[in-house]
């Protein structure tokens, strides 16, 4: 492509080429020995494989398309090493200080006296590139944003190792408009722009997948079905790149509003010569005492043609997250009796029901939550490129993620405990602090207490395999196919839970603020205090399955002009269960196996031993299909089809010049749910069809304002399917002599429609870096809402031999269902500059910054008793944003990095309650590598440094505390080492 260029141009060309081809890795002395196993390729490609091995930084300003003579084995120093590349090749090599410089060699030229209107052009040197360690890694992701159709983010995998990366979403934090939510003391799932994990799209090697797992707590989600991909499945160490896609193009699969996340796994041909890789970690683990291993492996062979590639990693963690926990907040109700002679009159009307109501915690608790979790990931990789420019590539992954979970909790939440908004029991409240409409403490006597201890096992099984062909048709036209499929199984076959009650206890707590606390009457580590109350069984099982398949010509029109046209075909299918049953024992005589609880926590107290309780009961904990919850058992399929096409354009208005495209795609999606309505007793084969089709433009253009100074604006219309929940043909069915109530999805629910506008202005610093302004608004239509709705039982669609005899269809129910509602909105801007700090003296200008800051605000309406408000959209935060400072030594390097987001909604509230929030919360991480020698390297990390709380409260104003834990922070030591 640069022999189609003037000179000058055409250099600068070849080396911004050259930054995207270079992976070098760590920096060393000179006099290092360096192993070569190189065939014949780019120069370029081969004096980074040389700095990569020997940590010597390499300037060089050679052309892009200059190759080697003959192919290098063997073991050399670094002087030789060079020699023996640049053999019989037209260049100059000088050591400098810190390195070498590699530059074309002077070459007499005779220039022939100018003719009439000619003028002769002596060109400028192209400026040199450094080949260097983790900060070429920054300036590689720089050179593709710059070079980017649309608006992107990249982190490299040299970016990825540089710091303490449990998982993919703990990557994606550090690049703009990304924030992560976190469970069991990594990242889980993310938002982007503002907008939740529902609204981001995330492929795998270039199809869409979705991953599933779960929570160890009930108030994070549990196991859900629900359309966003947990990252945490995925070792962060195996892929070569991040991409996120911040703007959309008719030539993509429709989908994610807010955004896509590319993952690339690593491939043969990502570097220019054969790896072998080894690297082993040993961490600490928060809260818990364990120290668990890390290990990656990975061995690369390549050849002119052909490549291979297989790697995998295997991690183990153990992580104690504890803390303070209220069930929920419910308006209270006390009967006269319950209240004692020690409460004043104005606090006993108020509590009785005269003025407005008071809001009580249910469930008062101490709360621990173990995992020990294992992730073993392995990919593999084929890859082929012939002469004749046939690219084809296959690339399999497998994941598998094991969780083995631990609950305990000491609640007020006995027969006669604190789990309602009526007391009218045992119970008797001695005195009480009431501050505005909350009960932030009291004291009680008679308080029925107890213990839970929970165990649950549950895995996530992921698997791909993705087939891409590149070939060219003839000298302006080539052929991309693409075609693969993916399938994530998560499964908990075990959720055991045992509960203990002790009756008739004094009880006092604070439950709310930074320091919620409580205290107990009576020893709660005496066995002797507990009897057996209540068993619980429950299984859950989730299957999603993907499928693509695609085909795209892209044909060269012109000087000026490329047509890209295709079609594709995506099936998504989701499937699974939940089942529960529960037993209780209050009363009877037998009696549970204890034990004291040996977990961080913040009291010591009595659980139930759960093997040998089980064993005693007698109780079943396998369980079938006639457990099925109502309205849990459905499935859902999906098949999008789409055309499309798109064109590009490189003109210029007046002196700027400017790269545009147009496109338009065409989308059917028809969606089939089917499964089960149930009212207990019966189970009902439910299914309803739907589709929906769409045209949905779009217009990207760039300018260049100046050489290093781009514009770019954007304007989509983008569709984003329901959650799967929401189009459900299950129901849950609840019907008494009067009526009823049906809870169900929505399977003839549109899609989310988005028109977004983007509009951002970079400037490039050379090779030291980059600073960006961007703004983003987005329009959405048919936004999905909860409502509940009187109508007649027959309007549902519902079997009539759920209703009570004499009941007939005009019978009015309550249904609550999921219904397109109103649009809402967001507008936003992020700023971002990543910047070498090489003006300060030296040893300061080794350093380097990057930060990134992104404001975002959006509303839609909720509906609480009949009224409309607005909130903002869940997963929100209006502010996020993150800072990294890294030095880069010659043989060691170090950064520090800090991740805010600010609060933001995880649901609509309950009880009154005007939503369910996370607080803001700011974490720090610490990484620092250091040469041992050309093929060793040492590694330091350090997680959480801040130990921030995750700290979870109901009502945006009253801010009533729901949770506040910590899973501590994570030390780690390790080594890597490269052959």
């Amino acid at each position: 492509m640069s022999s189609l260029l003037p000179g000058a141009r055409s250099r600068r060309l070849a080396a911004s080429c050259l930054v995207l081809a270079i992976v070098p890795v760590a920096a060393e002395a000179r006099e290092a020995q360096v192993s070569l196993h190189v065939p014949v390729l780019r120069l370029a490609d081969a004096l980074a494989e040389i700095s990569r091995r020997s940590g010597v930084q390499i300037v060089t300003s050679v052309p892009a398309d200059l190759r080697t003579t003959h192919p290098v084995r063997g073991r050399f120093g670094v002087d030789e090493a060079i020699r023996q590349v640049t053999d019989r090749l037209p260049v100059t090599v000088r050591q400098v200080p810190g390195g070498y410089l590699v530059t074309p060699a002077p070459l007499p030229v005779t220039v022939p006296l100018p003719g009439p209107g000619q003028l002769v052009v002596q060109e400028p040197p192209a400026e040199p590139i450094v080949v260097t360690g983790y900060r070429e890694s920054l300036r590689q992701a720089v050179a593709v944003k710059r070079a980017a159709r649309s608006t992107l983010e990249v982190t490299r995998a040299e970016d990825i190792a540089a710091f303490p990366d449990h998982n993919a979403a703990d990557a994606l934090q550090r690049l703009p408009g990304i924030a992560i939510s976190r469970d069991n003391g990594e990242g889980r799932q993310i938002s982007l722009r503002g907008l939740g994990p529902l609204f981001t799209r995330t492929t795998l090697n270039g199809i869409e997948a979705l991953a599933t797992t779960a929570s160890g707590m009930d108030n994070r989600g549990s196991a859900s079905r629900q359309r966003r991909f947990d990252y945490s499945v995925f070792d962060a160490g195996l892929f070569s790149g991040v991409e996120v896609r911040k703007t959309w193009s008719a030539d993509l699969d429709a989908g994610g509003i807010g955004g896509t996340v590319a993952l690339h796994t690593l491939r043969p041909f990502d570097r220019p010569g054969d790896v072998t890789l080894l690297s082993v970690q040993g961490r600490t683990s928060g809260n818990d005492s364990a120290v668990t291993p890390q290990i990656t492996a990975e061995i690369s062979r390549r050849g002119d043609n052909w490549g291979a590639l297989f790697a995998a990693s295997y991690s183990r963690n153990a992580v104690t997250e504890y803390g303070y926990r209220n069930w929920d907040w419910v308006p209270v109700a006390f009967g006269t009796a319950n209240i004692g002679p020690g409460v004043g009159a104005a606090d006993r009307a108020r509590l009785t029901g005269d003025g407005d109501p008071v809001y009580m915690s249910r469930g008062q608790t101490y709360s621990t939550w173990t995992n020990r979790f294992d992730r073993l990931n392995l990919v593999g990789s084929l890859e082929h490129e012939s002469d004749d420019g046939l690219h084809v590539t296959l690339d399999l992954i497998h994941a598998r993620l094991s969780n083995h979970r631990g609950e305990y909790s000491l609640a007020a939440a006995g027969t006669n405990g604190l789990t309602s908004g009526t007391v009218d029991g045992t119970q008797v409240l001695n005195s009480v602090k009431i501050v505005g409409n909350t009960m932030v403490a009291a004291d009680f006597s008679g308080i029925d207490m107890r213990t839970e201890r929970k165990i649950t096992e549950d895995h996530t099984d992921f698997n791909q395999a993705v087939l891409s062909l590149q070939r060219p048709l003839g000298a302006s036209t080539r052929i991309e196919v693409r075609a693969g499929y993916a399938r994530s199984d998560f499964e908990e076959p075990v959720f055991d839970k045992v509960f203990l009650e002790a009756p008739g206890q004094d009880f006092a707590y604070v439950a709310t603020g930074a320091h919620p606390r409580n205290a107990y009457g009576f020893d709660i580590a005496e066995a002797a205090n507990w009897n057996l109350m209540r068993a619980d069984v429950r299984e859950d099982a989730i299957l999603n399955q993907n499928a693509t398949a695609r085909v795209e010509l892209v044909r060269r029109l012109g000087a000026h002009v490329e047509l890209r046209m295709g079609g594709s075909y995506r099936f998504f299918g989701n499937s699974g269960y939940e089942r529960r049953v529960t037993a209780d024992y209050r009363g009877e005589a037998e009696q549970a196996a204890t034990a004291l609880i040996h977990a961080r926590s913040l009291a010591r107290y009595v659980v139930a031993d759960l093997d040998a309780t089980f064993a005693a009961l007698g109780q079943a904990r396998d369980l079938t299909a006639t457990s099925n919850l109502p309205g849990t058992a459905y499935r859902v399929r999906e098949n999008g089809y789409a055309v499309f096409a798109l064109g590009q354009f490189d003109f210029a208005l007046g002196t700027v010049p400017v790269e545009a495209e147009l496109g338009l795609q065409y989308l059917r999606m028809d969606t089939l749910s089917s499964g089960e309505a149930s009212d207990d007793t019966t189970l009902i084969a439910v299914g309803q069809r739907s589709r929906h089709s769409a045209w949905l433009p779009s217009l990207q253009a760039r300018l260049d304002l100046a050489p290093d100074v781009r514009l770019r604006l954007s304007a989509s219309r983008n569709l984003n399917q329901p959650d799967v929940a929401d189009v459900r043909a299950a129901a849950s069915v609840n019907s008494t002599p009067f009526g009823g109530t049906v809870e169900t999805g929505n399977p003839a629910l549109k899609p989310f429609a988005a028109t977004a506008l983007d509009l951002s202005l970079e400037r490039y610093m050379g090779h030291d870096g980059y600073a960006s302004l961007g703004l983003f608004y987005k329009r959405m239509a048919f936004f999905i809402t909860s409502e509940t709705t009187v109508m007649a039982y027959a309007e549902t669609g519902l079997p009539l031999s759920f209703l009570y005899d004499g009941l007939d269809g005009s019978a009015l129910y309550n249904v609550v269902r999921p219904l397109n509602g109103q649009g809402a909105s967001i507008v936003g801007a992020e700023a971002a500059v990543q910047r070498d700090l090489r003006f300060l003296p030296a040893p300061f200008d080794r350093l380097g910054i990057q930060a990134n800051l992104t404001y975002a605000a959006g509303h839609s309406e909720v509906i609480y008793d009949g009224t409309a408000m607005e909130l903002p959209l869940i997963d929100l935060s209006r502010w996020s944003g993150n800072a990294t400072l890294y030095y880069t030594g010659r043989t060691w390097d170090a950064r520090v990095a800090a991740a805010w987001r600010g609060t933001y909604r995880i649901d609509i509230g309950n009880n009154g309650n005007i939503g369910e929030w996370i607080e803001g919360a700011m974490t720090l991480d610490f990484a620092a590598h250091a040469k041992l020698t050309g093929n060793l390297q040492a590694m330091f990390e350090a997680r959480n440094l801040t130990d921030a709380p995750i700290t979870q409260y109901t009502d945006r104003e009253a801010k009533r505390l729901l949770a506040r834990t910590r899973s501590g922070r994570v030390f780690s030591l390790g080594m890597r080492c490269t052959f």
